[in-house]
């Protein structure tokens, strides 16, 4: 991180073993091996869990691959792991636009894959009970009668992960809330901002439409947990000019939901540049 070239891009080596490899159903068996082999990779997380790892501004381009490339090669392999929790959605508009075929052409791992290999990596699992945007991904909406109720967890898709103070993954879950907070179909079909695949609801990411190599040069999305509060996208480029059409409401709302969760937006937004901090609950 400090002047020496990231080797988390070897995690683009295991996602293309796991597309072109192992049966359906596979798990804590092809993953733990891989990481006993490099430990490296767990080092290199754990410094960059460091809570004031967020201070630090990683270098960008040069001949080697970025820290953020090599966690977004890292974020790759963990849409994978989290489709295993997933509701499949048949919609062609969920399938790769640049071909018509699915993002994702290996197999659907086992539940017990991510739980595994966030305890290889030195993850540990989201104690956050109380629904939050920074720490929950909403998989499904039930409408509450009560048109002022706020967002609550009614269920667990899968759990999320951090690192240190840096969020690994969000936990995937059911929220129940008033139609006065959102809608219900948009919060959980609208596009997922910053995400490569899943199986349930089209995603937008940055590394779609191009090259086989190009693909990878996409920065990960960097959130930090710090001294009470929540900082969203610390590697934003602030000086880029935000969606002139879309009030501050909306690209806030945009940056820490990841989706739209009253009127829809669409795809083609940039909340890439966009960031925040707030207080912790």
């Amino acid at each position: 991180m400090h002047g020496v070239p990231s080797m988390l891009w070897e995690f683009r080596d295991l996602f293309i073993e796991l597309r072109d490899g192992p049966a359906a159903g596979w798990g804590g068996d092809v993953l733990q091996p891989w990481l006993e082999m490099r430990p490296h990779l767990v080092e290199e997380l754990r410094e960059l869990g460091r809570p004031d790892s967020r201070r630090v501004r990683v270098p960008r381009g040069g001949n080697h691959y970025t820290v953020l490339e090599g966690l977004y090669a890292l974020s790759r392999v963990l849409d994978v792991l989290v489709s295993a929790f997933q509701p499949d959605n048949p919609d062609p508009q969920l399938l790769d636009w640049t071909s018509g075929k699915p993002w994702w052409r290996g197999t659907i791992p086992s539940t017990s894959a991510w739980p595994d290999f966030c305890a290889a990596i030195g993850a540990v699992s989201l104690a956050e009970s109380s629904f939050h945007p920074f720490f929950h991904e909403i998989v499904s909406v039930q409408v509450s009668d009560d048109a002022d109720e706020p967002p609550s967890v009614v269920g667990e898709c899968w759990p999320g992960a951090i690192v240190g103070g840096m969020l690994v993954a969000r936990a995937g879950v059911v929220i129940r809330a008033g139609a006065r907070h959102m809608n219900i179909d948009v919060a959980a079909r609208s596009a997922l901002y910053w995400a490569w695949w899943r199986r349930n609801r089209r995603a937008v990411d940055l590394s779609h439409g191009w090259g086989h190599n190009s693909q990878w040069a996409t920065d990960f999305r960097r959130d930090y947990v710090d001294e009470g509060q929540l900082h969203y996208n610390i590697d934003a480029d602030p000086s880029r000019q935000p969606d002139s059409d879309l009030s501050d409401a909306d690209r806030i709302d945009l940056l820490r939901y990841r989706c739209s969760i009253r009127t829809d937006l669409g795809t083609d937004r940039w909340p890439f540049d966009d960031t925040f901090v707030e207080q912790a609950p």
